[in-house]
């Protein structure tokens, strides 16, 4: 309907226009100089702000979000994950994130052989996220039981790239609201800090990668040619160039990983 008015609106200003004088023109013409010199701005001054200019989308974060007081940490009511102690639940999560890894790591292949590079930059990008988890994950483990044995890659069932993001996206969404959020609150009941602070980078590292996972999906065949960030410190994933530090952990951007 908007679209229908405005070609009306424009039909009739070309009407109008075709109507006008040729005196009318000229004072029309004539008046322009004095509108712009009212306008108080001098020769060789920056020109007025437009307004209806897009503002830049940067990304500046200054505080890291903490899990005692953010409002997107709470536990699905009908929750699915099984939560044991703090330290089973470091086994369960290293069992997640080694299987998230090696379907990332199959799936880059896959997209790759598609002709998708930039899915494929992602892919991997994001395998070496869940690799950064793991790491965290493990060594916390190690301290509190040095028998602790990092989990066997599982087979992984590949399909097109399309699903291959969407299986992706559904793993990465069911780790940041379900898996993680119980594994917090267990770990902050245990009063185990360190495994609050491990989870919750893990946790919402993930959403973002749910989030790369769905712009990829939904920009499949009109993709652009824009780099993947890494963070080094908590897996977190960036695209573009437009941020200055991790929202999650607030490591610089000079210390990021390009893909």
């Amino acid at each position: 309907m908007a679209e229908i008015t405005r070609r009306n609106l424009l039909k009739g200003a070309a009407v109008g226009a075709a109507s006008l004088s040729t005196l009318g023109i000229l004072a029309a013409c004539a008046e322009q100089p004095k509108q712009e010199a009212s306008g108080g701005t001098d020769a060789g001054s920056e020109p007025a702000a437009d307004s209806s200019a897009p503002a830049a989308d940067m990304l500046s974060p200054t505080k890291a979000p903490d899990a005692a007081t953010a409002s997107n940490f709470e536990v699905v009511p009908d929750s699915t994950t099984t939560v044991g102690t703090t330290y089973e639940n470091l086994l369960t999560a290293l069992e997640g994130e080694t299987g998230a890894t090696t379907k990332y790591e199959a799936y880059a292949k896959v997209a790759e052989s598609e002709g998708f590079d930039q899915i494929a930059r992602l892919f991997r990008c994001t395998a070496d996220a869940e690799k950064i988890h793991i790491e965290l994950e493990y060594e916390l483990a190690k301290k509190m039981n040095p028998d602790t044995v990092k989990p066997e890659p599982p087979s992984v069932e590949e399909h097109g790239s399309g699903l291959n993001l969407i299986s992706g996206a559904n793993g990465e969404i069911y780790e940041t609201s379900d898996m993680y959020p119980a594994f917090i609150k267990k770990a902050q009941e245990e009063g185990e800090d360190e495994a609050v602070k491990v989870f919750t980078r893990a946790k919402l590292a993930e959403a973002y990668h749910a989030e790369r996972y769905l712009d990829a999906y939904n920009t499949i065949d009109t993709p652009s040619d824009a780099t993947y960030y890494l963070c080094p410190i908590c897996g977190y994933i960036h695209k573009g160039e437009n941020f200055t530090a991790c929202p999650i952990c607030l490591a610089p951007k000079s210390s990021f990983t390009a893909y």
